[in-house]
């Protein structure tokens, strides 16, 4: 079997098992819908929203950090310049 066709039978199981988690997912779907109703849908997306309110905050934390670490790193160059500056002043 030459790479070709090896690629071509990856592929083929990929969309086989993309196709086969739909399935399930579908089914799935419809036995829950059938034996709960619509309570456990309504339950994970306000659960998925909480998470997405806890992502962002933590988000929000994690720019702040790089913002200052950013900050930190200007004036660390700034300072090693001027360091330098007074080096060559120094040696000249």
């Amino acid at each position: 079997m030459n790479e070709r066709e090896q690629q071509n039978e990856d592929m083929f199981k990929l969309i086989r098992r993309a196709f086969c988690i739909a399935v399930i997912a579908v089914a799935a779907f419809v036995v829950i819908a059938l034996l709960k109703g619509g309570e456990p849908f309504k339950w994970f997306g306000e659960r998925s929203e909480e998470a997405g309110k806890l992502i962002q905050e933590k988000s929000n934390e994690l720019a702040e950090k790089a913002d200052e670490l950013q900050r930190t790193k200007k004036k660390l160059e700034e300072r090693t310049k001027k360091a330098r500056e007074i080096k060559k002043e120094l040696t000249d």
